[in-house]
């Protein structure tokens, strides 16, 4: 018997769908990111959470930081994603995992999403700017959290939680500091890229560089709130990908 795929998580299947919406989780988070947005995602749209191992229902496996390893596995598991067209949001680390992964199945399946989203990350060809955050003792590591204000504050002051939870968030942090992308490599779809104004680890900058990394169409929004303005503006993020789905334009 086949194993079952453990880096594509389903929360609701939807075998009757006209496309599918590839959605990747931020540093530290999980699948679960996205369940709630079953809320507001139409009918026609089946969303698929990828899960990195070490985390939520893949708590017990080992974490990996390493990218290569993470794209060559989602990358062969897509195999049996590839009847459909489909969509691609990743936020934060989230955006620059789901671009190596439409560079790489790009290759493998001479295939490309119909739109990529990407939400709160520098373009990938530019250089992180913050300073290195996986290698910080607890205190520090905890200060520079609070900013991003994504991090459930009981994490933060429960010590048998912050155990648990620190080797993850230090793991996602270190596959963003290692990052690189040479030259400026180009996907063959349009790109949406979405910030929140008040967001103080990713400029506008930053994100309107995202530009230069398709030879198709690129839109840039803002909304209000920081890092994680996702929170506050799900219904208007999904209400755009469902018209993204069904109009195929933004």
């Amino acid at each position: 018997m086949k194993e079952k795929n453990k880096w594509f998580l389903k929360f609701k299947s939807n075998p009757m769908s006209k496309i599918r919406l590839f959605c990747f989780h931020h540093s530290g988070g999980g699948a679960s990111t996205y369940h709630r947005w079953l809320d507001h995602l139409s009918n026609e749209i089946e969303l698929i959470a990828i899960q990195l191992p070490g985390r939520e229902n893949r708590f017990s496996e080992p974490l990996t930081n390493d990218l290569n390893e993470i794209i060559f596995n989602i990358s062969k598991e897509f195999s049996v994603y590839t009847e459909k067209p489909f969509i691609i949001f990743g936020h934060s680390l989230g955006a620059l995992i789901g671009f190596e992964f439409v560079k790489a199945i790009s290759q493998l399946y001479s295939l490309v999403p119909q739109h990529m989203i990407v939400s709160a990350a520098k373009a990938p060809h530019l250089p992180l700017q913050r300073k290195p955050l996986s290698q910080l003792d607890d205190i520090s590591l905890k200060e520079e959290l609070k900013l991003y204000n994504g991090i459930n504050p009981i994490i933060l002051n429960d010590n048998d939680l912050w155990i648990l939870f620190a080797p993850i968030i230090r793991n996602d942090f270190s596959i963003l500091e290692a990052y690189k992308n040479f030259g400026l490599e180009k996907i063959l779809c349009d790109i949406l890229a979405l910030r929140g104004i008040h967001d103080n680890t990713v400029n506008e900058k930053e994100i309107r560089a995202w530009s230069a990394s398709t030879t198709g169409k690129f839109e840039y929004l803002q909304f209000s709130g920081d890092h994680f303005f996702l929170k506050n503006h799900q219904k208007s993020i999904i209400d755009i990908i469902n018209k993204l789905g069904r109009n195929n334009a933004f």
